[in-house]
């Protein structure tokens, strides 16, 4: 298989599945196992393509970021700064012990990761379950805020969809539904950008090389990631406005189940 099929596949597959529930870790750790990328290789392309989704959150978003600067927004970007605390102490937990590197490329652990989110997000669609709050974005409060971090730091490990498990965890708090989508969306600039972030201080630390990727590829990669972000997210935005998110439960549960007979064979042919 070529190269170029390599990045554009993977490129579409980021912007796709980082926004909607369906978890980017956990499809790019199977295609990296499928396309055989060595892990020197897969962390390098994977900040490209972490790139193009943040530039895409920056760009739809842009308005709502610009009022950060107002004084009445003082209380959303203190939640954001609480909310992204866990993620970053997880992150780097794991990072250190090399935990995330062992569960990127052990598929039963993704497997599981998979079935996780399909649970979390089958949870969100029963109102009963829910908290009767209905905050806004301007009014989430500091429980609320710690809640979904947390959630979103539990996100790293590869299969657990870092949008579906804030979003559901958010609405489940008592979250407006598109406001929990929006609070999830602000919560991964911070989160996306620091694990990209650590990634180039490691692959600096180790001599950074690009692999087989050439710069055309990254660029296009780049591209290719924030146009089919934007997509997704503006997808996803839409399907939450209906109340639909719970619908990817199903293709969560029956990707879970598929990865572990895969497994399940592979182990046998052993």
């Amino acid at each position: 298989m070529s190269t170029w099929t390599v990045v554009v596949s993977l490129a579409i597959l980021q912007g796709v599945a980082e926004f909607l529930p369906i978890s980017s870790s956990g499809h790019l750790a199977l295609l990296s196992k499928f396309f055989n990328l060595p892990k020197d290789e897969s962390a390098a392309f994977s900040i490209v393509l972490h790139a193009g989704s943040l530039i895409a959150i920056i760009a739809y978003y842009f308005k709502t970021l610009l009022g950060f600067f107002k004084k009445d927004q003082l209380h959303l970007l203190l939640m954001i700064i609480v909310g992204s605390i866990p993620v970053f102490l997880f992150g780097f937990f794991l990072k250190k012990s090399g935990l995330i590197n062992q569960m990127f490329g052990d598929m039963i652990s993704v497997a599981m990761g998979f079935l996780i989110t399909a649970s979390i997000l089958r949870l969100s669609g029963k109102e009963k379950l829910r908290a009767k709050s209905n905050t806004d974005l301007k009014d989430i409060s500091l429980r609320q805020a710690i809640t979904v971090g947390i959630c979103q730091a539990l996100a790293i490990v590869p299969g657990i969809s870092r949008s579906g498990a804030t979003i559901a965890t958010g609405i489940l708090s008592g979250i407006k539904f598109e406001a929990a989508a929006t609070f999830s969306f602000l919560l991964a600039l911070p989160a996306i950008a620091g694990a990209s972030l650590l990634e180039i201080i490691t692959l600096t630390g180790n001599k950074f090389q690009t692999g087989t990727f050439s710069t055309a590829q990254l660029i296009t990669a780049f591209v290719i990631s924030a146009a089919a972000s934007f997509a997704s997210l503006t997808l996803l935005v839409k399907i939450i406005r209906k109340q639909k998110l719970a619908y990817f439960s199903w293709y969560m549960f029956l990707l879970g189940a598929a990865v572990i007979v895969w497994q399940m064979l592979s182990l046998n042919k052993g």
